[in-house]
């Protein structure tokens, strides 16, 4: 990661991006905290982000009569990066804190943007090199000393129903129960107690490709949850986006899974 972090507001960064001629990008940025507010509403928050903007040094220049603002370079660049990426990598997490981590790739440079519980936005460079230690951090990922102790299977592999029936809170009828070893179920039980704990949500990391009329499209997506025991991995393990899913449920060690994240993050290289 760059040494260089800029930091802004919410409204820092909607002004920024509304300068840029990305007023629907600000737009749906400021939106989805504030609602709809009234065009007074909107200048008044945007007069207050331009002087901070101004005293945080972001803003070289302002002509107000011409209505010309002029950021440094390196700001430009960034902002100009996030308007024109249309491939992304993107991990979210409510654990602790709302946040979400966006590397947004354009020409092989890759912008990384942390928003946390939506009113604060972090920007500054990233390498591949880094994606694997970066994405760990985020995801609070840990040793454990309980690592590996407790569970005789480590993985199992499940039809897309019985997925959608453990995550929906019913039961798993029998029958799909004696499809697997004592030790898989024994795996899945484990899994679903730490579901529970942490009300029934997982975090994500997915690749995003945004298409033409701005249609995005999520590439591939994979679940993430930390236990005691390890970090829960859960994706379709079907290469064929066509063919039925098969979902794999596994309990990876600390090295493991930062491994795996790293691997992930690797597509958008």
């Amino acid at each position: 990661m760059s040494e260089h972090t800029f930091v802004f507001s919410l409204e820092e960064l909607g002004y920024a991006l509304a300068v840029h001629q990305g007023e629907e990008m600000a737009a749906g940025l400021m939106k989805a905290y504030y609602g709809d507010l009234s065009e007074d509403k909107w200048e008044l928050l945007f007069q207050a982000a331009t002087h901070s903007l101004m005293s945080k040094g972001f803003i070289e220049s302002m002509d107000e009569e011409n209505g010309e603002v002029r950021f440094t370079s390196e700001i430009t660049q960034m902002i100009q990066h996030l308007l024109h990426s249309n491939y992304m990598l993107r991990g979210i997490t409510d654990r602790n804190a709302s946040k979400v981590l966006t590397i947004h790739e354009l020409q092989q440079r890759y912008l990384y943007h942390l928003s946390d519980n939506h009113t604060l936005h972090f920007l500054t460079w990233t390498e591949p090199a880094d994606w694997e230690e970066e994405l760990a951090h985020f995801y609070g990922v840990k040793p454990s000393k309980a690592e590996g102790l407790t569970l005789s299977e480590s993985k199992a592999v499940i039809t897309e129903e019985l997925w959608n029936r453990l995550t929906s809170g019913e039961s798993p009828a029998s029958p799909l129960n004696d499809e697997l070893s004592s030790g898989q179920q024994q795996l899945i039980a484990k899994w679903q107690q730490d579901f529970q704990k942490n009300a029934r949500t997982m975090d994500n990391l997915s690749t995003i490709r945004i298409g033409s009329g701005n249609q995005t499209a999520i590439e591939d997506i994979l679940f993430i949850l930390p236990s005691n025991e390890g970090v829960w991995i859960i994706r379709n393990q079907e290469a064929d986006r066509n063919a039925v899913p098969r979902i794999c449920i596994e309990l990876q060690s600390f090295s493991a899974c930062k491994k795996t994240l790293g691997a992930f993050a690797g597509a958008l290289a």
